[in-house]
């Protein structure tokens, strides 16, 4: 645990190291130059300061923490109940103890009870480190908690938008009766945390349904289970000699070849282009109804038994990601994975007055392209322009792949892009009106 005593801060100097060193060195000068009455005061003082420093430093002391939410992942605008488990495993008494959670601009979650959630400035913002000079937290306060008790509070929490909550991060504070010491741990020892998924809207699945059984009638599309034999018919010139089926044909005298149950692979494969939306100037809106536009379609799409894939390029916190399933679309996994999606951090060019940039897309383009049982690809961006600027796209085979710009894409398209189907991510919603 990260362990502090935030001297001078919320903590007292009279009970730092230099301050009980200062008493101990004036009281033995003192006792020296027989100052009796100056001897016992600062005696006193030292002793008092050194039982607050010890009193403060061991307040949490054997206190263990633990969080359960209830769900542990949910669509915003939900609601999620986050259980906090509070034991006191020593003997003696907490007299105080704070539960802290620095709340971010952009948190997922933010308390239900206006009560929960404290302001400060300035000095304090600091303190609770924060990057501005404000800062919002979660505050709950308990008193006098007993030797062996256990306390459970439950907290009501509201989804705002999509993104990653930990409990785990969650910070402790206790000190000394006196008020001169204080101390803060995190609680730490858990690697929960609550998913909240991108906002579902209503789109319109029809393209993809379309594509899907244009696909059955090509090669790309369109496949054949060897397991499974639906009928004979008599050899043709340009049938293969491995469908003859020998024992048919050696009890008939009459070369016959085997038909099979054709299936269709049903899959779709969504690429998102995350870092087509950064730069110095984020598209943060249009990015989050991207993928609260893709979030719709997967699930639609999961209904009407289309499975579906995504692949991720490298984020600020992970590397790049194929998510496939064998037979069902990994949901889970996939809304999880899209909840937790952050834009890397921009380059800061060395020469003097450049401004910054962001990276072109880093996607596993070989895994990408390798995929054989997948009906179709579709590619999401920002715009057409940004687009170009990855190399995933120049090696996608145009006549498996849409492209699927958020931005309307223009009537003159680049040549390196002409042979792709194009369909404006906007127009999937339902009452675009376009």
């Amino acid at each position: 645990m990260d362990d502090k005593l935030f001297i001078g801060a919320r903590s007292s100097l009279l009970v730092s190291n230099g301050a009980l060193a200062l008493y101990a060195v004036l009281a033995v000068l003192s006792a020296v130059f027989h100052v009796t009455s100056l001897c016992a005061v600062l005696a006193f003082l030292l002793f008092f300061c050194g039982v607050s420093r010890l009193w403060g430093e061991s307040a949490l002391r054997g206190v263990r923490v633990t969080c359960q939410s209830a769900p542990a992942a949910l669509f915003p605008p939900g609601e999620v109940t986050l259980r906090m488990r509070i034991q006191n495993n020593k003997l003696l008494p907490v007299i105080w103890m704070e539960v802290v959670q620095l709340l971010e601009e952009d948190a997922p979650l933010i308390p239900a009870d206006p009560g929960e959630i404290c302001h400060v400035q300035g000095r304090q913002a600091e303190l609770e480190g924060a990057s501005g000079e404000e800062a919002a937290f979660l505050y709950k306060k308990f008193t006098f908690v007993m030797g062996g008790e256990e306390i459970v509070w439950e907290s009501r929490w509201n989804a705002q938008h999509r993104g990653i909550f930990r409990p785990g991060r969650l910070r402790l504070r206790g000190g000394d009766g006196f008020g001169l010491t204080q101390k803060e741990q995190l609680t730490g020892g858990t690697d929960a945390f609550v998913a909240v998924y991108p906002r579902v809207q209503p789109v319109a699945t029809d393209l993809f349904l379309r594509d899907m059984w244009e696909a059955s009638s090509g090669a790309k599309g369109y496949q054949e289970d060897p397991t499974i034999i639906k009928s004979t018919r008599d050899y043709a010139l340009t049938d293969s000699y491995r469908r003859i089926n020998w024992r048919v044909t050696a009890r008939t005298q009459n070369t016959v070849v085997n038909t099979y149950e054709t299936i269709l692979p049903k899959s779709a494969h969504f690429i998102v282009d995350g870092e087509s939306f950064n730069g110095p100037a984020v598209q943060r809106e249009e990015l989050e109804d991207t993928l609260s536009i893709l979030t719709s379609l997967i699930l639609g799409l999961e209904d009407a038994g289309i499975r579906c894939g995504v692949s991720l390029p490298r984020s600020r916190t992970d590397g790049p990601r194929e998510i496939l399933g064998a037979e069902r679309t990994p949901l889970e996994e996939i809304l999880t994975a899209l909840a937790g999606y952050t834009l890397r951090p921009l380059v800061k060019p060395e020469e003097n007055g450049a401004k910054p940039y962001a990276r072109p897309a880093e996607f596993q383009e070989g895994q990408i392209l390798s995929l054989q049982n997948v009906g179709r690809f579709y590619y999401l961006c920002s715009s057409l322009e940004r687009a170009q600027s990855c190399s995933l796209v120049t090696r996608l085979d145009p006549a498996r792949t849409v492209l699927l710009p958020y931005a309307a894409p223009a009537a003159d398209r680049e040549a390196s892009l002409r042979e792709f189907h194009v369909v404006g991510l906007q127009t999937l919603k339902r009452g675009s009106g376009t």
